[in-house]
């Protein structure tokens, strides 16, 4: 079964609510901090990656097993194109990049920790299931 290296930054990352999704899958690397690329957050739920320039994210490298990757882009909206799932050449791992370059009604997550930044949201106004 062929196996990808992903990176993961926001609700998937080890701590975050849909972390579960990897369980079984090997963590790489734990805080590795991707340049060039810059968070954003949607009504305290959901952050989206895009390519930027002097911004950088934090996140996890899991090794993944191929048969799990249906699971994870159907979390991603990969079908309903929130997402895209890419191939970083220089990091040699895969991630999920916003898939259009529209920022609109978005906030920019200084630091580029989605759990850092999640944790400091006031509980009341937090994403609830």
């Amino acid at each position: 079964m062929k196996l990808y290296d992903i990176f993961v930054y926001g609700t998937l990352r080890r701590g975050g609510m849909y972390d579960n999704y990897l369980n079984g899958s090997e963590l790489i690397i734990e805080k590795y901090i991707l340049e060039g690329y810059a968070l954003y957050d949607y009504q305290q739920w959901y952050p989206y990656m895009v390519l930027q320039a002097n911004s950088s994210v934090v996140g996890d490298i899991y090794r993944v097993s191929e048969s799990i990757l249906p699971n994870l882009h159907e979390l991603e909206g990969i079908d309903e194109q929130l997402f895209r799932f890419v191939y970083l050449e220089k990091q040699q791992c895969y991630t999920y990049l916003k898939y259009d370059d529209d920022l609109t009604g978005m906030k920019y997550i200084e630091g580029g920790d989605w759990l850092v930044y999640y944790q400091s949201l006031p509980s009341d106004i937090r994403y609830k299931e």
